[in-house]
């Protein structure tokens, strides 16, 4: 994991590095927050892995590069419906066959968001995407292991071992890092608004 970030890290732009950096040190402080603190799920150790906080890190530089491609760009709106579908599909499928209520509630909570934020879509689909087969690679492989209901609490919210939706958690991540970046490089950040809105 530390040579997938270094090699990701070295070969970003600026701006996204420090986005990984920021990724790091959110990734620590929410993983032991929501897997510790509120047990939403447990690691094979009950601990946080090392290599956890830097994976967050590293996907969202992936994703960050995936989707500034210049074919990505290029064909945006057809990957974006694309992916959507795809999403949708998933999240049905683990709803009707592992009653998987939670991951379906989480995956709807995605849409709404992403409703007046054309612009995100296509990161965050991706995000979703790869997200989900992480945790089901993670959870096949009895890395972490989700509770059968929503927090472990929730007994309304029956949940699958990986929820569908769980990528909206990382969003919390993706949202966070980014505000960071705006508040420390509010020049830089400004110049850009009035540069888009120009």
């Amino acid at each position: 994991m530390l040579a997938g970030f270094f090699k990701m890290y070295f070969r970003s732009i600026p701006k996204v590095k420090e986005l990984m950096i920021y990724a790091v040190i959110l990734g620590f402080l929410g993983e032991y927050f929501f897997s510790r603190f509120l047990g939403m799920y447990t690691y094979r150790l009950e601990n946080v892995p090392l290599y956890v906080p830097i994976g967050h890190a590293a996907l969202y530089g992936r994703i960050f590069m995936f989707s500034k491609e210049s074919v990505v760009r290029k064909h945006h709106k057809a990957i974006e419906q694309l992916f959507a579908i795809a999403i949708g599909i998933f999240a049905t499928i683990y709803l009707a066959f592992f009653t998987d209520l939670f991951g379906f509630v989480m995956t709807i909570c995605v849409f709404l968001l992403l409703l007046k934020r054309p612009k995100d879509r296509l990161f965050f689909y991706a995000m979703y995407i790869l997200v989900a087969i992480l945790e089901i690679g993670g959870t096949a492989f009895s890395c972490w292991k989700w509770p059968e209901t929503a927090f472990g609490f929730f007994d309304f919210l029956p949940s699958n071992n990986p929820p569908s939706g769980i990528s909206l958690f990382y969003f919390l991540l993706d949202i966070s890092c980014f505000f960071i970046y705006t508040q420390i490089n509010k020049k830089v950040w400004n110049r850009l608004k009035i540069f888009r809105k120009n």
